[in-house]
């Protein structure tokens, strides 16, 4: 029986173990490369971010191993789901120099043009909604004309001639 020499030995040792670290791969790669192919077609479909198929996508991102190299791409792409499936906060979201809910006769009036307008949407008779029709006209003629004159402090309006004092 012969005994390889050290040199070949360690060469024979080597290549064994580059090929065993070839053999463990990161399945992440290819994980987050169907997952972003999912997440094209649903964008190319225009789904809204409510739409449950996007809870596959966001699983599938899930599912990238935690100590993937390819983990931090995954996770911006699932804060960015999340973000998107939160609910909208309702319009305005703020109006310079209000306190509050109808603090100004403009926010009043719109409120109440706001009111009568649902109101309208959900009456069941042609003759209740026609009321309501010239109800809401009025009413947003009157906002016309409440926001014309409504003007934050130090941007009032004068009329000609009379000038700022």
């Amino acid at each position: 029986m012969r005994i390889a020499h050290p040199r070949t030995s360690a060469a024979l040792l080597l290549a064994g173990l580059l090929a065993l670290s070839g053999c463990s791969t990161d399945p992440g790669p290819e994980q987050l490369k169907k997952a972003e192919e999912r997440y094209q077609e649903l964008i190319n479909q225009k789904l809204p971010a409510q739409d449950p198929a996007w809870a596959e996508v966001a699983a599938q991102f899930e599912a990238v191993p935690k100590d993937s190299k390819v983990r931090p791409e995954a996770d911006k792409r699932l804060t960015a789901l999340k973000a998107a499936q939160e609910k909208i906060p309702p319009r305005p979201l703020a109006r310079p120099g209000a306190t509050g809910r109808g603090a100004s006769d403009v926010e009043a009036k719109r409120a109440a043009c706001e009111s009568l307008a649902k109101k309208m949407g959900e009456a069941h008779t042609d003759a209740t909604r026609n009321m309501l029709r010239k109800v809401l006209e009025s009413c947003q003629a009157d906002l016309v004309k409440l926001e014309a004159h409504d003007h934050p402090p130090g941007e009032e309006v004068h009329p000609p001639g009379e000038g700022a004092r």
